[in-house]
């Protein structure tokens, strides 16, 4: 039997991903979840070694709260992978090897990123050896666990626990392994607050045996922990210097109390604002169910933006992020009208620079682009165009860095997000903004129709 332990700090998250895909598996388990929105445990492995005390079954698995196991056998046939493991330490379903030059070689195992996207897509066929495992799914023999537990002094945060337990296992002659097992990991934003002191601690605990550490957050080396300890002394001037965009939407959308987000997807990057009552309106009913699960919207319809209406300002911003690059440029013209008609105060949208190739994706047809717009085009509309995500000529499909190597060109092309800022036809991507003048509502787009 497995025993499954999670500390939540999220109950929707808990109760609508995780809980669910522990309900329908056909074997015998043992749940041990806590409820940590009083930030009662400081840290995951003082949750996690408590919790363990509990623990029933021949296997401890400790799993995130945004994790949804694949299959009604998921724990039956992994109870059985695990039973085939002589020297099982730790497993997991994502980890990292040394052998490699890029991420990608060094990845092993599969995971299914926010029930959309592989975010992690190298499976393996039997258990395989590696170097350390991603947190989000770690599972511990409880003979093990009982003599070697968590370190909680040392990792006395959220991160860093995992990579620590397999090197602390691998120094008593067991491995970690990445089983041939998938999950779905819908978690909407990565928690890298602290990494860097945990990275530190990692590499001085362990570096008398190993002085190149590999994880799913990046290598750890004597020469990465130099570059990332100048990055953080100037992190402050650097977010100051390259915010992210979001940071221009939160403000853009303060004290505005209704917002409908049209074409919303399953990760809206609305979920950063403060927001009363928000609407979510898109095709994929797939990525509606997402969003519903993270509570992102107060409600949400499923439609196609062709077709919806509503009546004249119900809603004081409306936000359409990454759309308009999916619609015919007719179309496209027509959904504006329209959000200006609906908007009391502002309508923000957000769009590649120019067309931009991007084929549809195999699990979700609608995300073909079909136009491009320009700075000029939105500018001539009565937007507010600024530039944002870098330059331009950087990006090929997809929005991927075309040049290697990439870190470099990435950087070059921040440094560039300066000046495309303010010059935003030489920007990769363009952030827009129309102010209703309520003295103009009427006001009709060259070329189209009002539509109500």
């Amino acid at each position: 039997m497995i025993s499954v332990i999670t500390v939540f700090n999220n109950k929707s998250y808990f109760k609508n991903i995780l809980l669910p895909s522990l309900q329908i598996q056909k074997s015998k388990y043992q749940l041990i979840p806590f409820d940590n929105r009083n930030n009662f445990f400081k840290s995951a492995a003082s949750a996690l070694n408590y919790l363990a005390l509990k623990a029933k079954g021949k296997y401890l698995m400790f799993v995130h709260q945004d994790v949804e196991l694949i299959g009604k056998d998921w724990l039956k046939a992994t109870e059985k992978i695990l039973d085939s493991i002589p020297d099982l330490g730790v497993a997991g379903v994502a980890g990292m090897t040394l052998s490699g030059i890029t991420g990608k070689e060094k990845a092993r195992g599969s995971i299914f990123e926010r029930g959309s996207l592989w975010a992690w897509n190298n499976p393996v066929s039997r258990p395989t050896p590696v170097q350390t495992l991603d947190e989000c799914l770690i599972i511990v023999p409880k003979n093990i666990f009982l003599q070697i537990p968590f370190d909680d002094k040392t990792f006395n945060g959220w991160h860093y626990y995992a990579s620590d337990y397999c090197l602390t296992v691998k120094n008593n002659k067991l491995e970690s392994y990445v089983i041939p097992q998938t999950i779905s990991h819908r978690s909407p934003a990565t928690n890298t607050k602290g990494i860097f002191k945990y990275q530190l601690r990692l590499f001085f605990k362990h570096r008398k045996q190993f002085n190149k550490i590999s994880t799913t957050c990046g290598q750890i080396t004597a020469l990465s922990l130099f570059y990332r300890f100048v990055r953080e002394i100037f992190r402050p001037i650097y977010r100051i210097l390259f915010p992210e965009w979001t940071a221009y939407l939160k403000n853009e959308l303060r004290g505005c109390h209704t917002v409908l987000d049209v074409g919303c997807g399953s990760n809206s990057p609305i979920q950063y604002c403060k927001i009363e009552t928000s609407l979510g309106v898109d095709i994929d009913p797939n990525a509606l169910i997402e969003s519903k699960k993270r509570n992102i919207h107060s409600k949400y319809i499923n439609i196609n933006i062709r077709k919806i209406t509503f009546p004249i300002n119900s809603f004081e911003a409306v936000l359409c992020s990454e759309v308009l690059e999916h619609l015919d440029k007719k179309s496209g013209l027509k959904l504006i009208n329209k959000m200006i008609e609906w908007a009391s105060r502002k309508v923000i949208l957000t769009t590649p620079n120019g067309f931009l190739i991007q084929s549809k994706f195999s699990d979700n047809p609608y995300q073909k682009h079909l136009s491009g717009w320009k700075s000029e085009e939105l500018k001539k509309i009565g937007f507010r165009v600024k530039g944002i995500n870098g330059l331009r000529f950087l990006h090929g499909e997809k929005g991927i860095i075309k040049y290697k190597p990439r870190i470099f060109w990435h950087l070059f092309s921040q440094v560039g997000s300066l000046i495309a800022f303010w010059i935003p036809k030489i920007a990769f991507q363009l952030f827009a903004v129309y102010n209703i003048n309520k003295n103009n509502m009427n006001r009709k787009l060259k070329g189209t129709d009002t539509i109500a």
